[in-house]
């Protein structure tokens, strides 16, 4: 059988058995009213794909909910008693630079400013 283009050759024969398929039958109601037998049957799968897949995300977040969840009093208290050191932000700058030990009592101090020198104020 040869082809032309995209639609394939039948025969009177082929053809009157090929329409009366249930192909047949529905590509010729699609070509009537393509809305209602393409366009509905669409739809209605993403509406009810979407309400089947909320099931899982549901799944999903309530595990998280059980994983974080909220403290009772006593775990509270126990958070509020435990000691808790002060942070210095420079101090903890230097750590991190490994200069700590070298420089312990180093401050950063302002340049004093030459006699008649006004102050830079952006």
């Amino acid at each position: 059988m040869g082809t032309f283009g995209t639609k394939t050759f039948r025969s009177k024969r082929q053809q009157a058995e090929y329409e009366k398929s249930f192909l047949g039958m529905y590509q010729k109601l699609v070509k009537k009213n393509s809305f209602v037998f393409l366009g509905i049957p669409m739809m209605g799968s993403v509406a009810i794909g979407s309400v089947l897949l909320s099931n899982f995300t549901a799944i999903r977040f309530e595990r998280h909910d059980a994983k974080v969840k909220e403290l009772d009093e006593e775990e509270s208290l126990k958070l509020a008693t435990q000691k808790k050191k002060k942070v210095d932000i420079n101090e903890e700058y230097y750590k991190l630079q490994g200069l700590l030990d070298s420089h312990e009592n180093w401050e950063n101090k302002r340049v004093e400013r030459l006699p008649g020198e006004g102050e830079n104020v952006w």
